[in-house]
Parts: C-alpha cells; structure tokens; sequence
C-alpha cells in the first residue's frame, strides 16, 4: 500500500490492470467480434487521453496559471522547473493521441470514407453528423492550437529556446491566450463528441 501512495506510476498501473480484469471478464459474457474489441481498445484510448488532455486545460487554467500569477520571481522558477514541463509534456502527447485514436475511431465508425472500409456508404443522421464534425473541427483546433502556439512559445518562457526578456514576455502572453482558447473549445467538444455518440 506504501507503494502505492508514493508512485503515482503504481497507482496508474494498478488501474489499467483493474480495468484489463473488467475488460476481460466482459469478453467472456459478450459476442463482440474483433472489429468490435479494436474499436472498444481504440474508443477506450481515446477516452483517457482526451480526460488528461481536458483534466490538463482546466489544471492550467484554473491551477497553474494562476499560482504562476500569484508567485514572486524565486516560487516562478520553481514552478518552471518543477511543474511545467511535465504538465507540458503530457499535455502534448495527451492531445496527440487523443487525435489520433479520435481519426481511428472516424474510420471505425463509418464517419470518415465509410466506403472504403465498409464497401458501401453507412448512414447516419445529419444532425448526428453535424454535431460531430464540428466537434472534430474544434478538436483539431485545440490540437493546433497545443502545438503550433502553447508549446513553441512555452519553449521561450522555459529558456529551452532563445528569447530575451520581452520576448519571453510575448511568449507567456500567448501561452495564456491560447490556453485560454483551448479551455473555451474544451467544453463544446466534450458536449459534442458525447451528443454524436448518445443522442442520436
């Protein structure tokens, strides 16, 4: 038990294998072909990385940010040294994946050219449709938004690329506006992507 409240790596590895008992045990009561188990290992995938990407967004947000507002300059270092860049980090891959398995789960589910998977056109309600892709559209977005601004210009804050102290100034500017973005399109894209899947 000591184990697992000191490593938060324990912890998450006790999980997953819990989960893998849960998965297992309901492959033995169910009639799911292979098609299906990869779409639930895929859909699975994408669930938990795109929870670390929105959990992240909100911890930035709502956390990070403003502790880095409160904090004099010695607290800023810390928190740069010591937080960021993990939070950074798993910010990037998280939104990775999650769009990754999010373009699997499109081709999977007849979304994205059923045609080509399925041999024949599969249909789905228009509003159903709609919903999703623009859910889709505002995900990409984040995505872009994660690594063509909030990285690069996190990149000049940390020093890891070179900035003086004005353009440092200019990166952090951007880091929180485009973090702020991504927070105003996290909730719109949960809602959608949830709607697309359950109410139609």
């Amino acid at each position: 038990m000591q184990e697992l409240t000191d490593n938060p790596r324990t912890a998450l590895i006790a999980g997953l294998a819990l989960a893998l008992v849960l998965f297992v045990l309901s492959l033995l009561g169910g009639t799911a072909d292979r098609w299906g188990v990869l779409a639930f290992l895929v859909r699975s995938i994408h669930v938990l990385a795109a929870m670390i990407w929105v959990g992240l967004i909100f911890f930035v947000n709502f956390v990070q940010l403003v502790a880095l507002s409160r904090a004099d300059a010695a607290e800023r270092d810390a928190i740069h040294t010591i937080i960021v860049p993990a939070v950074a980090w798993w910010f990037r891959h998280a939104s990775t994946v999650a769009v990754l398995s999010g373009l699997i789960l499109l081709l999977t589910t007849g979304y994205l050219l059923p045609s080509l998977i399925y041999g024949s056109s599969v249909f789905m309600a228009p509003a159903r449709v709609g919903v999703l892709w623009v859910a889709v559209l505002a995900a990409v977005t984040m995505w872009m938004f994660v690594h063509m601004y909030i990285w690069p210009n996190m990149q000049v804050v940390l020093g890891l690329r070179a900035g003086d102290s004005d353009a440092k100034l200019a990166a952090r500017a951007r880091v929180v506006l485009f973090a702020r973005l991504n927070l105003v399109l996290a909730m719109p894209v949960v809602v959608g992507m949830i709607a697309a899947a359950h109410l139609y």
